[in-house]
């Protein structure tokens, strides 16, 4: 682009040829096994391995957006598959049950595209009477080759458009101007074949096929979707530039124009546009998208005009161009990154931090290039110094594998939205806690990282806010050896006494002592375990005199 370091001018193409392969590797491993897409189940009604009374005549699963219904089945406790019909509610999809679901352990499983148009899709289990099945574990499996296939022409998807479109913008408003007709004719060609499959993987995801023809309900399965949309705003640009236009301002506009038509599928391709504030959200994706098109698309056009001091030009006016609509995209990068992820401790808990982090990598390595080109390598090579000339094209053709990596990167995000659980989160264990002076009802959830957080509410035997002056909570699970663990619990704002990081994924066998210093002279405990029961654990605790802890 504007600078190359030397180091990368002096690698040999085999060089960079397996540097190129390795990382692609590295990306690869980072394939789920399945798409995870990125509507996330909240909860279900029946709520995962529930136990009935009696079959019930619906269940309903509630999700954190949008989703609309693919297909569902039901599998009773005979081995019989029933297949279901339901209706959407924005974020919430009702399965309507038949009445001859035998007692027994059923399965209930859903496929739902989310508003971005991926797929996911998962089960929920519950019981009539007697569980006749307790293993709901989902066994890992290979990388599909599905989603190998979607990640490929993803990637290549986006490559092919900006080399078609940014490469057109560059020659058309920097450069030589229109290529041969049939150069155009290829490029719709492809295009047509490329955006064609793209829709065509879609589909198979959706209707959750694998890799193989189905004949043409992938394409009718993904025809509203999201993607499709995405998929034929990319095929509109590449078409408009394939038009014979002979005159440099149509060219040219036709250009602009498939710049905005390009940029706009980004909108609809990713989970990024549609997380709120959606205006922002989707102002960051189309800044981004249009830049690294352009960008991505100028290097073969660049590399071209750096043979020749005739060319000059074209490396002046991209290196006058470009630094601000850089800038701009990195900006834009950053932004989305922040809508996006929740905390910057989570971001190795899930798949979407640690592709960022391996865009973050990959774009700090092309600004170093960036910065040494532009601060070094321009004036020479505009001077027309044959070494800085050559470093340049050595160093564009770095520049090109690091651009290939960054959109095989980026192209991972098709697959790592928020985390998606199999089944519903189970919800909050309650224990209820209380003696003659003091009641409590203590809250523990689970946490992604495999810890939990504790919220305490206190009353007094009346019913009345109790105001203590500190509380305290231990821990302990005295089969496995471990020793109380004290921490101090810190008031929110709604008047619940709160703490986080406990290691405890698995309540049973936990037992929990919550000290509330009522005054200078007097401390209450109530003590419970904490095991997930039906039935409220009861403290037996009376009234302690501040010493006796403190």
């Amino acid at each position: 682009m504007w600078s190359r370091i030397p180091n990368w001018a002096t690698f040999n193409l085999s060089f960079r040829a397996a540097a190129l392969l390795l990382v692609l590797a590295a990306l690869g491993g980072l394939l789920p096994a399945s798409a995870q897409a990125h509507a996330v189940l909240r909860s279900s009604s029946p709520a995962n391995n529930e136990i009935l009374d009696r079959s019930p005549s619906r269940v309903d699963l509630h999700f954190n957006e949008v989703v609309r219904l693919v297909s569902a089945s039901a599998t009773d406790a005979s081995g019989d598959r029933i297949d279901l019909q339901g209706d959407t509610s924005g974020s919430v999809v009702l399965l309507n049950l038949p009445g001859s679901i035998s007692r027994g352990t059923t399965i209930v499983s859903y496929r739902v595209a989310s508003e971005d148009g991926h797929p996911i899709g998962g089960s929920v289990v519950f019981h009539v009477g007697t569980p006749t099945a307790t293993s709901t574990e989902v066994a890992q499996g290979s990388v599909s080759p599905l989603a190998i296939a979607i990640w490929v022409v993803h990637a290549s998807s986006i490559i092919f458009l900006a080399v078609v479109v940014g490469g057109a913008l560059f020659d058309r408003w920097l450069g030589i101007g229109n290529p041969s007709p049939s150069r155009h004719d290829l490029a719709a060609f492809l295009g047509v074949l490329l955006f064609s499959t793209n829709i065509y993987l879609q589909g198979l995801d959706e209707i959750g096929g694998d890799l193989s023809l189905a004949g043409l309900q992938p394409f009718l399965a993904a025809s509203h979707s999201s993607p499709a949309i995405a998929s034929s705003l990319a095929l509109l640009a590449v078409v408009l530039v394939s038009l014979p236009l002979t005159g440099r301002r149509s060219s040219l506009a036709a250009a602009a124009l498939a710049m905005i038509a390009a940029s706009s599928s980004f909108i609809f391709s990713g989970h990024c546009s549609v997380v709120e504030p959606r205006w922002l959200a989707r102002a960051c994706v189309f800044l981004h998208g249009g830049v690294m098109i352009f960008w991505i698309g100028s290097l073969i056009p660049l590399w071209r005009a750096s043979a020749t001091q005739a060319c000059a030009g074209q490396l002046l006016g991209f290196s006058r161009a470009i630094p601000l609509p850089f800038v701009g995209m990195l900006l834009a990068g950053g932004g989305l990154a922040w809508i996006e992820l929740p905390a910057l401790d989570t971001v190795l808990l899930s798949m979407y931090g640690r592709v960022l982090l391996l865009k973050i990598l990959l774009v700090s390595l092309l600004c170093l290039l960036a910065l040494y080109n532009r601060v070094r390598l321009t004036r020479p090579a505009l001077a027309g110094s044959q070494n800085a000339r050559w470093r340049l094209r050595r160093s564009i053709k770095a520049e090109m594998l690091l651009a290939i990596a960054i959109v095989a990167a980026a192209s991972l995000w098709r697959f790592a939205g928020p985390d998606q659980l199999q089944f519903a989160a189970a919800a909050p264990l309650s224990v209820h806690m209380h003696s003659d002076a003091a009641m409590a009802q203590l809250e523990l959830q689970a946490q992604p990282d495999g810890t939990s957080t504790v919220r305490v509410s206190l009353l007094t035997p009346d019913l009345d806010p109790l105001e203590p002056s500190m509380v305290l909570l231990r821990v302990k699970k005295p089969e496995a050896g471990v020793e109380p663990i004290k921490y101090s619990l810190v008031r929110s704002p709604d008047d619940v006494w709160e703490a986080s990081g406990l290691p405890i994924g698995d309540p049973k066998g936990w037992e929990a002592d919550v000290q509330i210093l009522i005054d200078d002279f007097t401390t209450v405990h109530l003590e419970g375990d904490l095991a997930p029961s039906d039935d409220a654990a009861e403290a037996s605790a009376s009234p302690r005199s501040a010493d006796a802890d403190y």
